[in-house]
């Protein structure tokens, strides 16, 4: 069984990692539940690798998921604490891919200098022995076999280092991959290897010529030249897929006198001291220095509980602080690309596309077929003729390798999420661009998705507070996530900052903090116990005996709803709002129908109005302003959660969706559209590459170095028939 223990390999090579000092420098998240640390695997270096690695809870159930950043070679690796850190490394030493400890950008250049000797060598032998072979090719050779032979020893001795430097890493990966038993890529391009070196060695020791080892030399460089594509290919995809941009890119720092800064989050250094307010998003692991606060971390577990902390307690990065503004001291240097993968690592509700279900069955079943087309070949052409049975095996092997096959998918769905992107929409990850094609229905938020929650008209109904007290107010409404309270804050930014105490939110509800001994309560008629003295969006402040009540007027975001309603169709449309319903009337205007209007819905309720339209057969996307409609974001088939505060982040979607390109939702849909059908064109043109290279090779009409030229030319195809495509409809749509 794969996933059994090793025990071929010393059982005590990594023993070192339990111990708690060393443990702890590779621990990125610890609680009761799961361990989460981020490895370096060299060993990465094709798709098949990330399709191992990524399936590795399939081999041992203590492993929870993983995730591959191929252009790093890393993984984030989710297991169970009962799971030691040691047995972690050793099993993945086991199938291949042993962990680096040592984590510094000197291992890393080593690396790719590395890659760039065995490239060099590759291609000085393949350059050498066209050389010397050249008066073969053109039917010389015959008139000084003493010459030819020479050559041949030559070419055989240059080829030596190509066979056990260049092409290790191939050997060595078909050699875990059958020991796993799993089979991936490099099987089938390894026994193409032994079979044409093979041949060639004999042909040169019975004194019959160099053979084929120029193709073999040019096989090896062409496949190298195609794994640095490869690799560039997927460091443009995880570089576009960086949501970076939208976590917090600024952080309040306290000075020596405690007052405080604005500044990037990148100058943060270890023993900073740093405020971080409710709902923001903790950038760096820290330690707490308020006496307590409570923490959501369902950014980086998915459990939704916040957790309670105590003063020195340990925090780690991506935390959500949940209540009353914190105080932390920096431990570790920031790091938004660690955010950025905590974000893609975030369980996933849709199902895997179609499409890419579809290639992982054709990769899978691809290279069993493959190798009995090879074989089958093998024997007929061993009734042919006997000497061309090497050839033609090789050619077939080589030829149909499903590299461009593997590209397709990431590659298409990558370019789509990089154009989606620049247009302001960030997706989880490529299943999202697909969910989009099936959508049916958009439900929306009201107040702060349909409504600008900066442009606020403010009416005081009912007012006998002090000065004072509105002040405390205005402070809750600093650190408050709902719109009509960040309205209020905005309205009265000149108000003092005061120390409150004890402040939690009660999302879709209100605000309670205490001042001064005092209790304020801050949020809806029902919260504050109070009954309701206006049919709108309003607000209710109350202490004591004292009380306010404020009437906010909508400011619509007018041209965005009429392209959606128009582009979508009314009958598609439905709102949800947790207000009364006084803007019923501006909605129907708007192009809203009544009967979807719905008003005065608690979070659960929206989630359930969703839950209601999916069994009805609708397939829902749902965009809120990602603060009270957590539920509904996480129950339709994609939620998008609107953003306008580059100081809060809300990790609880399929997206994040920039507040100034609501308006292109239809053009996000029908981008999503012409992906699926590009990536349907690539998948077409690699399987028809595949077909008309296999029916030649099997001709006997292809030399096997052709078919190492026409191998990376599949995938450079690939990569620009899908980036001209989406490219050239992302120009049309966004830039007309």
């Amino acid at each position: 069984m794969a996933g059994s223990k090793p025990t071929k390999e010393r059982p005590d090579q990594y023993v070192f990692l339990d111990l708690p000092e060393i443990r702890s420098r590779y621990i990125s998240f610890e609680n009761e539940q799961q361990v989460r640390v981020n490895l370096s695997l060299p060993a990465i270096h094709c798709s098949s690798c990330i399709y191992l690695l990524e399936n590795l809870h399939k081999l041992d159930a203590n492993i929870l998921r993983v995730q591959v950043h191929f252009a790093r070679k890393e993984a984030a690796i989710v297991f169970s604490p009962d799971y030691k850190l040691s047995e972690l490394a050793l099993l993945l030493n086991y199938i291949g891919y042993p962990p680096d400890f040592s984590r510094n950008e000197e291992t890393k250049k080593k690396q790719d200098r590395t890659f760039l000797f065995q490239l060099g060598i590759a291609g000085f032998a393949f350059g050498s022995i066209m050389l010397w072979s050249t008066p073969d090719y053109f039917g010389l050779g015959q008139d000084n076999a003493q010459f030819r032979n020479f050559t041949a020893v030559l070419s055989f001795i240059v080829s030596l280092p190509v066979l056990l430097f260049s092409a290790r890493a191939y050997f060595i990966s078909a050699y875990k991959a059958l020991r796993s038993k799993s089979i991936n890529l490099d099987v089938p391009i390894t026994l193409g290897i032994i079979a044409l070196y093979t041949q060639s060695t004999l042909q040169i020791f019975s004194w019959q010529g160099a053979g084929y080892m120029d193709s073999f030399a040019g096989f090896i460089f062409f496949l190298l030249i195609g794994k640095w594509f490869q690799n560039l290919t997927y460091a443009s995809l995880s570089f576009d897929r960086d949501f970076s941009s939208f976590f917090p890119v600024a952080i309040q720092r306290l000075r020596a006198d405690y007052s405080k800064e604005i500044i990037p989050v990148e100058q943060l250094q270890i023993g900073d001291t740093i405020e971080v307010r409710n709902e923001e998003i903790i950038p760096c692991d820290s330690e707490l220095l308020s006496d307590e606060t409570f923490i959501d971390y369902s950014f980086v577990t998915g459990e939704a509980l916040p957790v309670l902390l105590k003063k020195g307690a340990l925090v780690y990065a991506g935390g959500q602080v949940q209540g009353l503004a914190c105080r932390l001291q920096v431990k570790a240097s920031t790091n938004r690309s660690h955010l950025t993968q905590l974000w893609n690592e975030t369980k996933d509700k849709t199902p895997k596309n179609q499409l890419i279900r579809y290639q992982d069955r054709l990769s899978r079943y691809f290279l069993l077929i493959l190798i009995l087309i090879a074989s089958v070949s093998a024997i007929a052409w061993y009734f042919i003729d006997p000497s061309s049975v090497f050839r033609v095996v090789v050619a077939i092997l080589i030829v149909a390798c499903p590299c461009a096959l593997a590209l397709s998918a990431p590659f298409t769905l990558g370019n789509a999420m990089r154009v989606f992107g620049k247009a302001g929409l960030y997706l989880k990850n490529t299943s999202v661009v697909e969910a989009l094609t099936s959508i049916d229905t958009i439900v929306l938020d009201k107040t702060g998705t349909l409504t600008d929650p900066t442009s606020y008209q403010i009416t005081v109904a009912h007012f006998n507070l002090t000065d004072q007290e509105f002040s405390v107010f205005v402070n809750m409404a600093r650190q408050a996530t709902h719109p009509l309270s960040k309205a209020l804050a905005l309205a009265h930014q000149t108000i003092p900052l005061l120390d409150l105490v004890s402040l939690e939110e009660i999302k879709g509800q209100g605000m309670r903090a205490q001042f001064e001994g005092e209790t304020y309560l801050l949020g809806s008629a029902a919260f504050i116990g109070e009954p309701h003295l206006a049919k709108g969006s309003e607000l209710y402040l109350k202490t004591q005996n004292k009380s306010a009540h404020l009437i906010f007027a909508s400011s619509w975001r007018t041209t965005a709803i009429e392209k959606i309603v128009q582009g979508y169709g009314a009958s598609n449309c439905y709102v949800l709002s947790g207000d009364h319903n006084q803007d019923q009337e501006a909605l129907l205007q708007l192009g809203f129908q009544e009967g979807h209007l719905y008003f005065e819905l608690s979070p659960q309720q929206k989630a359930e109005q969703i839950q209601q339209l999916q069994m009805a057969g609708k397939q829902v996307l749902y965009i809120g302003d990602g603060l009270n409609d957590v539920g509904a974001l996480g129950t339709a088939e994609i939620g998008l959660a609107l953003s306008e505060d580059m100081f809060r982040f809300t990790p609880s979607s399929d997206g994040i969706l920039e507040a100034k390109s609501l308006g292109h939702l239809i053009q996000f849909m029908g981008l999503g559209r012409f992906a699926k059908r590009v990536l349907q064109i690539c998948l077409a043109f690699s399987l028809s590459y595949n077909i008309f290279g296999l029916s030649i090779a099997i001709s006997g009409q292809l030399t096997p170095l052709i078919a190492a030229v026409l191998m990376p030319i599949s995938s450079i195809t690939i990569v620009l028939l899908s980036t001209l495509l989406i490219q050239t409809k992302y120009r049309r749509t966004f830039k007309s």
